[in-house]
């Protein structure tokens, strides 16, 4: 299933989250510091990417309509712990089928779906 699916990793995600993604072999594309939210979705939509951040801007959704992206994943879950966060993606993962024009606001609790 890993293989499948492919990230883009805003600078605001921990180098550690993004190295045990890519130990457990998804494909993620880390962001280099200082790109805009506007180049994050750019290389979101010519990639088929989700865009995995803690960027609130990107729930803001007239400004990212889930409907225009592969995908979004807020996190928000504080402090961001490594293992609680890669914990949740993982029940993300094994719950929902269908990512394509959502957004996905991620927690300790769960996760919440915007459409």
């Amino acid at each position: 299933m890993s293989l499948l699916i492919k990230f883009i990793s805003d600078e605001n995600i921990p180098a550690k989250l993004t190295e045990l993604l890519k130990e457990k072999d998804f494909d993620i594309k880390k962001i280099s510091l200082g790109a805009t939210d506007k180049e994050i979705s750019k290389i979101s939509k010519e990639e088929s990417r989700i865009i995995l951040t803690f960027d609130r801007h990107f729930i803001n959704r007239r400004l990212f309509n889930p409907k225009e992206y592969p995908r979004i994943i807020f996190i928000q879950i504080h402090p961001p712990l490594i293992d609680i966060i890669f914990s949740s993606l993982t029940k993300l993962f094994s719950v929902v089928e269908n990512f394509k024009g959502k957004l996905f606001i991620l927690s300790e609790q769960g996760f919440r779906i915007k459409e």
